[in-house]
């Protein structure tokens, strides 16, 4: 696939989970050693065959539905980052249950469009992500 914007590869990112798309989310992820995955709760992961191994486990319990919200990128030449809350279902034991998540999601341009390097999520803290912006103005 060919992503002209990193928010194109973030968002074919989040539909390859919705649809429970292995090759799909397995295609937008750069193919090298250095690539990184941190799932909720769980170690890091180094290169793309670990990194494709976690989801295809997590991804073959089915679709992930989850709904971002307060999306704030940066973006130079080469790279973007975004972080984002994400909320996430999760069904236990027959209950349902609306999860929060705080998530940065990293990307570089290559000459196959953008590819996503990097995905983070971590617990809200307390289960109730807040937003906090530091003041403009000059800091001392």
């Amino acid at each position: 696939m060919l992503f002209a914007s990193p928010e194109e590869c973030e968002r074919a990112f989040y539909e390859a989970l919705a649809s429970a798309d292995l090759e799909a989310l397995s295609d937008l992820w750069l193919q090298d050693d250095d690539v990184c995955c941190i799932h909720p709760g769980s170690s890091r992961l180094i290169g793309y065959a670990a990194v494709r191994a976690s989801w295809a486990a997590i991804l073959a319990a089915g679709p992930l539905v989850i709904t971002t919200l307060a999306r704030r990128s940066f973006e130079s030449p080469g790279l973007a980052v975004s972080s984002l809350i994400e909320e996430v279902v999760v069904t236990q034991g027959g209950a349902r249950q609306l999860v929060q998540l705080l998530a940065s999601n990293a990307f570089t341009k290559t000459p196959a469009g953008w590819k996503m390097i990097l995905h983070m999520g971590v617990p809200a803290p307390e289960g109730q992500a807040m937003q906090s912006e530091a003041p403009t103005g000059t800091v001392h």
